[in-house]
C-alpha cells in the first residue's frame, strides 16, 4: 500500500509539472517576436557594419577582425575560404595598402534568438598594386551572425559582385610544326 501511495505521489507532481509548461507560441506571436528580435537586430549590426567599414577604410586589420566570432569565416570571391580571427587579420591586412573605401548598406535582418541573417549591398573602392586609377567594385552579401553574450558577431560573410565576370584570355593557337 506504501509503495502504491509513493507512485501514485510522483504521478501527481509529474502531472502538475507538466501542466505548468507555458503555452505554445502562435504563429501570430511568432512572427511578432521575430519582426521585433529582428529589428534590434538590424540595429545592432547596422552599427557594427559602421565600426567595420571605419576600421577597414583605416587599414585596422586586428579591429575588422575583431567583429568576426572566434570561429568566423569569410568566403571572398576567388579565393579560398579564410577560417579563424587570426587567419581574417591576415586577409585584411592585405586591403590596406590599396587604399580601400567601402560602404555597407543593409537591407534586411532576419533574427530568431541568437541567430541572424544580414543581406545587403556593398560599394568598394580601391587602387590595386600597379593599376593606372582606383577600380569600383557594386555587390550584395550575405551575413550570418551569432549574439555572443551582448554582442552580435559575424559568423559566415560571403559577397559576390554584379559586375560582369572578366573574360579569359585568349588561348594561343596550337603550334604547327
Amino acid at each position: 500500500m506504501y509503495r502504491n501511495r509513493s507512485v501514485m505521489y510522483w504521478m501527481g507532481a509529474v502531472a502538475l509539472l507538466g501542466g505548468c509548461q507555458p503555452a505554445a507560441e502562435t504563429a501570430e506571436q511568432a512572427d511578432q517576436r521575430m519582426s521585433a528580435e529582428s529589428a534590434a537586430a538590424k540595429t545592432a549590426i547596422e552599427a557594427s557594419n559602421a565600426q567595420f567599414a571605419a576600421h577597414f577604410n583605416a587599414g585596422h586589420a586586428d579591429s575588422v577582425a575583431a567583429i568576426y566570432a572566434d570561429n568566423g569565416r569569410v568566403l571572398a570571391p576567388n579565393t579560398p575560404a579564410v577560417s579563424g580571427r587570426a587567419a581574417i587579420t591576415a586577409f585584411m591586412a592585405t586591403m590596406a595598402p590599396m587604399k580601400p573605401a567601402l560602404t555597407l548598406t543593409t537591407q534586411s535582418v532576419a533574427a530568431n534568438g541568437p541567430l541572424a541573417v544580414e543581406m545587403g549591398t556593398y560599394s568598394f573602392t580601391m587602387t590595386p598594386p600597379g593599376a593606372p586609377a582606383p577600380i569600383t567594385d557594386t555587390g550584395k552579401y550575405l551575413v550570418h551572425w551569432h549574439k555572443v553574450g551582448d554582442k552580435w558577431m559575424m559568423v559566415d560573410d560571403i559577397w559576390n559582385s554584379d559586375l560582369p565576370a572578366m573574360a579569359e584570355p585568349p588561348k594561343e593557337p596550337p603550334k604547327k610544326n
